[in-house]
């Protein structure tokens, strides 16, 4: 196991850019076998539980807005396609050959670009913010810390968006 996942939620953690994660009490890198008997969780502690949430419930919030935005840019996509045909079609059964009908068809590939792009992104997005969140209760069910959490998100503000956060901890040292 990566003994700096436990230091990345510890008060004690010092980070040097030439030695990397180490320990603030005894200047060392991280030594014990399962966990660390003088982990202080506290501030950061509170701070990365939170963080990770909040980026976990972001990513599953988003989610039907994705799924919706992948469904009307695929159609769009998908009717450019099917509508270039059938110009293509029409105007060859008329004797007129042109490069224009391609043009149109190769045209809605961006819109379908555009909708296995964001799909992918919000799939990264939830993946990895699992990943961190996973991360963190693995750490903290070893030191037996079960926390309780509510998340509350507030209006959005050219970008930035209130959350409000109240973290309920059982079994902090």
């Amino acid at each position: 196991m990566d003994l700096s996942k436990h230091c990345n939620l510890c008060d004690n953690q010092k980070v040097d850019f030439k030695k990397g994660t180490t320990c603030a009490l005894t200047n060392r890198k991280p030594e014990f076998n399962n966990t660390c008997a003088k982990i202080e969780l506290n501030e950061k502690f509170e701070g990365k539980v939170k963080e990770v949430n909040i980026r976990y419930q972001k990513a599953n919030r988003a989610k039907a807005v994705t799924y919706s935005y992948f469904i009307i840019f695929a159609i769009i996509g998908i009717s450019v396609m099917v509508g270039g045909f059938l110009l293509g079609k029409y105007i060859f059964e008329g004797g007129v050959i042109s490069a224009i009908p391609i043009i149109i068809m190769a045209a809605g590939l961006g819109p379908i670009g555009m909708a296995f792009g964001a799909l992918n992104n919000h799939r990264n997005e939830l993946k990895i913010a699992k990943s961190q969140k996973d991360m963190v209760d693995d750490v903290l069910n070893l030191y037996r810390i079960n926390y309780d959490i509510n998340i509350k998100f507030g209006k959005e503000y050219h970008g930035d968006q209130d959350v409000y956060v109240d973290l309920q901890t059982k079994g902090v040292r």
